[in-house]
């Protein structure tokens, strides 16, 4: 028989609504006396093996009007333009009366209790579903949605990158680069915005028939400046993302290769950062805020009406932003 409120209050010798205060963790600012007192409760339930009934709690309310952001790098959710993802995605859930819970994924399976013990209605993930999350959601057990990545089947909301790869290849295409290599720093997983940039950019090259041209670098930002400083280099470099192209544009200026003159750079993302640069960098960008808002109304829809909600994915168009990094090549690739 499941441990009650009820039973704990009764062993520690205090009421239920203290209990339930000190459980939730409601126990800032009180005095020594009280403060014993809750690492007693505590004692007592983790003794009686006490679990919080979420899903009863759930029932009581008819949702809990929850959802459940789940990561294990916080950096994923935190670092640009995740953020921006993010606050788009809790903006539009608060226009629906939705809260959003951030749920790290750890090895203690803490985090379990809330997802599989009814303290949210629904699921959402930025850019990567956590390997120990993943049994969970490929069973289906709550409406999830996941942004920026594909993965085992969910509906998901990404950006359209294998045109974005096109793009910025064509726009250095059509400046006169022949020779142009796509930099992916060696610390960047495989995912789906790697392999599908990696796929325009290839087709691009592909079809301006300087395929043999086309080079993929996967390394450190020294390593591509031995590479650009060997004389035998390309002309152009399409980065990543805003990360790999900031090192760059830094690693250039020490070395005294000039940006756009000697080395036209694109990237993709466009945040602040990419605004205020030495000149400001030519990048491809898509609407976060739409990535953001579109999830949280898909995801909504699916707790509110499972049978009728769509499991159409939606992909987001990117578009070319013309800065001062790119310029036609000062001699031209054979």
């Amino acid at each position: 028989m499941a441990v009650t409120i009820d039973q704990i209050a009764e062993r520690a010798g205090v009421s239920a609504s203290t209990v339930a205060r000190v459980l939730r963790g409601d126990v800032k600012g009180v005095q020594e006396r009280s403060a014993r007192k809750s690492r007693e409760i505590l004692r007592i339930s983790e003794e009686l093996g006490y679990q919080p009934n979420w899903r009863a709690r759930a029932l009581s309310r008819g949702k809990t009007h929850t959802i459940g952001l789940l990561y294990s790098n916080p950096r994923w959710i935190f670092e640009d333009p995740m953020n921006e993802i993010a606050t788009s995605f809790t903006e539009t859930l608060q226009t629906e009366n939705y809260d959003i819970r951030l749920v790290p994924v750890t090895e203690t399976g803490d985090w379990k209790e809330l997802v599989l013990g009814g303290a949210v209605d629904g699921l959402a993930f930025l850019l990567h579903v956590p390997e120990p999350a993943q049994p969970i959601v490929l069973e289906r057990r709550l409406p999830t949605i996941l942004l920026g990545e594909k993965f085992g089947g969910l509906q998901h909301v990404v950006t359209d990158d294998v045109s974005g790869g096109r793009l910025a290849t064509r726009h250095l295409l059509g400046l006169g680069h022949k020779r142009i290599a796509l930099y992916v720093n060696e610390s960047i997983r495989d995912h789906v915005s790697v392999n599908e940039r990696r796929q325009g950019f290839e087709q691009a090259m592909r079809e301006a028939g300087h395929d043999r041209k086309a080079e993929v670098w996967r390394c450190s930002t020294d390593d591509v400046m031995q590479r650009l400083l060997s004389g035998d280099a390309p002309t152009a470099v399409i980065c990543y993302c805003h990360v790999e192209a900031l090192e760059l544009m830094h690693a250039c200026w020490s070395h005294g290769v000039s940006v756009p003159t000697d080395l036209s750079l694109i990237a993709f993302n466009d945040i602040a950062a990419t605004r205020f640069t030495t000149p400001p960098l030519t990048v491809i960008r898509f609407d976060t805020s739409e990535i953001g808002a579109i999830g949280a109304r898909r995801l909504v829809a699916r707790i509110a009406s499972p049978e009728e909600a769509t499991d159409e994915d939606s992909v987001v168009r990117q578009q070319l932003v013309l800065r001062g990094t790119t310029a036609p090549p000062a001699k031209r690739s054979s």
